[in-house]
């Protein structure tokens, strides 16, 4: 072949396959896409395909530039996502908190991923110190409950628990919002006479302070089975700007469930360092399952479903929320 013409052709090849290169990192508006992605995380057991990912270098493998931005409130992550301060949230976000999000404000956030699950993995019960003489939810009667600080997605789970029991959260007993770094010794010290905890605060209390795992699964079974508390959130203006980036970070995050749910045991280890967990507690965590949007089912869908119509009975919101509308699959 003539030199020429073989050179030709490798620089032909060579401006193909640039402008290809370049046109796959750009977004609709024809601007270069960003590879530097801030990820907001809350430190819970349903952050863990976030720590496999990161651990495991699946994120530097795919040239991506990611900043773990910390959060202690479930309305902090929330609110961060839906203004921009982070580009999307580990599947550590408040379900209940990001429709609420995108019912005021529609459109502004989507869900890529659920985490949660049924009995025995669902990552929410009630804990008890170990003196305690409360029977039946109906004894919470002038007690004193603690949950999350900020998240009305756990005062609203607890009102409808402890409704369906005979109680009024408003005029039966009363509400401590504690953050989740303090709720342990707040128990201890009989601030509270119970919590209604995230794991995993229940498991370590249990460790800790030999606190009793009262109502495992609460949510489960008193509101829907399956239960999908929480969501893989992202920012919905920079999965517009930046669709292959946004594309590429979810896909991470599913080859970490995917692995996950294969061979839940196999991870704890990646709990360390993310969550308050010492080595001797970690064993003893329960996983929760996830499933990133592509993999919802109709049941999941109808469980979701259930979950957010009590945030329209009690009246959080003034309409009906649908999870429908807030689902994004690649």
């Amino acid at each position: 072949m003539n030199n020429k013409i073989l050179v030709g052709l490798v620089i032909a090849i060579l401006v193909v396959g640039g402008v290809w290169y370049f046109a796959s990192q750009n977004n609709q508006t024809g601007q270069l896409e960003v590879t530097k992605v801030k990820i907001g995380n809350l430190p819970f057991v349903n952050g863990l395909p976030l720590y496999v990912a990161i651990e495991n270098g699946y994120f530097k493998d795919d040239g991506l530039d990611i900043e773990v931005v910390k959060f202690e409130a479930v309305n902090q992550l929330s609110d961060a996502i839906m203004t921009g301060q982070v580009d999307i949230g580990s599947p550590t976000s408040a379900m209940a908190a990001t429709a609420i999000a995108n019912y005021k404000n529609p459109g502004k956030v989507k869900i890529y991923s659920v985490s949660g699950g049924t009995i025995g993995n669902s990552g929410m019960s009630f804990i008890i110190p170990k003196n305690s003489t409360l029977s039946s939810l109906a004894d919470l009667r002038g007690k004193k409950l603690g949950i999350n600080a900020g998240a009305i997605q756990m005062k609203i789970i607890a009102r409808e628990i402890l409704e369906q029991n005979g109680l009024d959260i408003d005029k039966d007993l009363t509400i401590v919002e504690l953050a989740p770094s303090i709720q342990i010794d707040a128990l201890a010290s009989g601030q509270v006479d119970a919590l209604l905890a995230v794991e995993p605060t229940p498991t370590i209390a249990v460790n800790k302070i030999g606190a009793k795992l009262w109502i495992s699964d609460a949510p489960v079974k008193y509101i829907s089975d399956p239960s999908w508390l929480a969501a893989g959130v992202i920012n919905a203006q920079f999965a517009k700007e930046n669709p292959n980036t946004s594309a590429r970070v979810i896909a991470i995050i599913a080859k970490a469930i995917e692995e996950i749910n294969k061979n839940p045991n196999q991870f704890r280890q990646y709990l360390k360092g993310y969550t308050p967990l010492a080595d001797d507690i970690i064993s003893n965590i329960p996983i929760t399952s996830f499933k990133v949007c592509e993999n919802i089912t109709a049941e999941d869908v109808d469980s979701i479903q259930r979950f957010l119509d009590i945030f329209t009975k009690y009246k959080v919101v003034d309409g009906n929320m649908s999870i429908d509308s807030m689902l994004y699959c690649n």
